[in-house]
């Protein structure tokens, strides 16, 4: 290589951005040996979820916290990268992992992280005794049970319904053929919990950050540090690109993904919404059901008048409509949630059987429109024609390619029943009646009708046709809801790169952001980490963010 060639090499590095992030966090790090830990958890295998991390990560080291992360290295072998879409041998499962600890050595090596693996934290023999118990425990007994408090149980069969993609949903549907994949899981968690606890034992974290929270990739460290009383905050996805819901756990194995403390909702729910904060609410919801035409599967055509509903449903009386939002049953909104039914599917059934004798009331069914998008492979509205050939005329079914919009929808109907969908929080606006079978992220706020147990829910669901509208008092505190859970929960994280999308890299012209001071979102984010805290932004920051969306320049 000559002297020419390797100048020219030289100048490129500096260029990227591994190389700026470096030398920016050798100057600016204010992380010293004796600074307390924030332990990031890495369990997924998603290289674009660690950078995202990692992003978090040097804005805490900036702030004199030291982060360190732990990276799945294949221990479990069972997570959320298996899928029985990929018919793969459950038994080889481990020859994926080195390609999947390849991309997360490489992000990690990107931006500077201090990482430990998973097999660091345990040994052979701890690994053969976990194997032995989820291996020979009666089938039976998993469900229920509980591994230094964990309920590790109940996180193997949440991954191993989402493994199989609405092919089991209940226990009654687990095949012979299934199990080694259901002991598999239990496997994993019994193992990440165990190394969860060895990491937290060693590191003794100030917090802990990770995403998601649930299933055995996530939830272990979440749920174990919420136990031992350490804190801890999670982030998922929000409604639209580059947003983000940072919420702590609440209660004992229990994760609201997106749900709000009680402190802060009794500050929100007994403030009233400004002006300028309900033409926001306004806008906001306008434009969930109007401009996303194009990538809310949601709302893939215009809405709709309820007349022209009416006739298209065929609904030529004058009874109350309700209409029954279904869930896509497999779904992480169910990992760790509590409800009045043992799973979806037996909440279909019961509340089906139900509405078949309540003939005055016009029944809607929503299949939900994500069922294919999202990947099911065995789909509600397959399992509907499997299970109801002969459905009363009261009751129309919407399948899950219906073009139909839900702000149409919501005009024309009276009350909605759902477990834990995001109609909860939406429908109410209208002045429209919601029942919950379940502990819903929006329920017990006093907007909401919230069966205790199933004879409750039963007696809702037969006096639909009796209930009135929404008072105005309910109707502002579901505002108030909304603003809080749309708007202030929201959170951009305005440091990627935007060309980029949602998983985008840091981008290397706004890493001074990063520093205290520079940017009061990330700062909020710090923040909610160092004291776990769910991340709600105040005025100043939602004023920063319309104002940005205002003038049409990137968030």
């Amino acid at each position: 290589m000559t002297i020419f060639s390797r100048a020219l090499r030289y100048f490129k590095t500096r260029k990227t951005l591994k190389y700026r992030l470096y030398k920016f966090l050798l100057k600016h790090s204010k992380a010293v040996s004796d600074s307390p830990i924030i332990l990031i958890w890495e369990f997924g295998g998603f290289s674009d979820i660690l950078k995202k991390n990692a992003i978090i990560s040097a804005a805490l080291n900036f702030r004199g916290y030291r982060t360190h992360f732990i990276v799945c290295d294949g221990v479990p072998e069972a997570c959320i990268q298996r899928g029985y879409e990929h018919n793969e041998d459950p038994k080889q499962w481990d020859k994926k992992c080195p390609k999947c600890l390849f991309g997360m050595r490489s992000a990690a090596s990107m931006y500077s992280v201090n990482y430990s693996t998973a097999g660091e934290f345990i040994t052979e023999k701890v690994k053969k005794e976990l194997s032995a118990l989820s291996e020979n425990i009666d089938i039976s007994k998993i469900y229920d049970y509980k591994y230094l408090g964990v309920g590790v149980g109940i996180l193997a069969w949440s991954s191993f319904v989402r493994y199989m993609k609405g092919y089991v949903i209940e226990a009654k549907d687990l095949k012979k053929e299934y199990e080694y994949v259901y002991r598999k899981y239990f496997y994993a968690g019994l193992v990440n919990t165990y190394i969860a606890e060895r990491v937290i034992e060693q590191f003794k974290p100030h917090s802990v950050f990770c995403s998601h929270g649930v299933y055995v990739d996530y939830s272990p460290v979440i749920l174990l540090a919420y136990l031992i009383k350490i804190k801890a905050l999670c982030w998922s996805s929000g409604y639209k690109i580059l947003l983000h819901y940072f919420t702590v756990p609440k209660k004992p194995n229990k994760l609201e993904l997106r749900g709000i403390t009680e402190e802060e909702w009794k500050k929100r729910g007994g403030t009233p919404l400004t002006e300028k904060e309900n033409k926001i609410l306004d806008k906001y919801i306008y434009e969930r059901f109007n401009k996303a035409l194009k990538t809310d599967f949601l709302n893939v055509s215009a809405p709709e008048s309820p007349e022209s509903l009416k006739k298209k449903l065929g609904i030529e009386n004058s009874n109350k409509i309700a209409c029954i939002f279904c869930h896509v049953a497999w779904d992480l909104s169910f990992d760790l949630s509590t409800m009045i039914f043992d799973n979806a599917n037996q909440w279909f059934d019961e509340t089906m059987k139900t509405i078949f004798e309540v003939k005055d009331v016009n029944w809607i069914v929503r299949v939900h429109p994500g069922e294919k998008a999202s990947g099911s492979l065995y789909t509600l509205d397959s399992y509907i024609r499997d299970n109801y050939r002969d459905i009363p005329s009261h009751i129309k079914i919407l399948w899950s390619d219906s073009e139909i919009n839900s702000f149409g929808l919501y005009k024309l109907i009276d009350t909605g029943i759902t477990l834990f969908g995001t109609t909860g929080a939406e429908l109410p606006l209208f002045g429209k009646n919601i029942i919950t079978a379940g502990e819903a992220y929006f329920a017990g706020k006093g907007f909401t009708y919230d069966a205790k147990n199933r004879e409750e829910y039963y007696s809702l669901l037969r006096n639909t046709g009796k209930m009135g509208m929404l008072n105005e008092h309910q109707i502002e505190l579901a505002r108030r809801y909304a603003y809080s859970f749309f708007i202030q929960r929201q959170i951009p994280i305005n440091v990627i790169n935007k060309s980029h999308g949602h998983f985008g890299d840091l981008d290397p012209d706004k890493m001074t952001c990063l520093l205290p001071g520079n940017d009061i979102i990330i700062d909020e984010i710090c923040s909610g980490i160092i004291n776990g805290k769910d991340v709600i932004m105040n005025e100043e920051m939602v004023d920063m963010i319309t104002d940005t969306e205002q003038r049409n320049l990137p968030l």
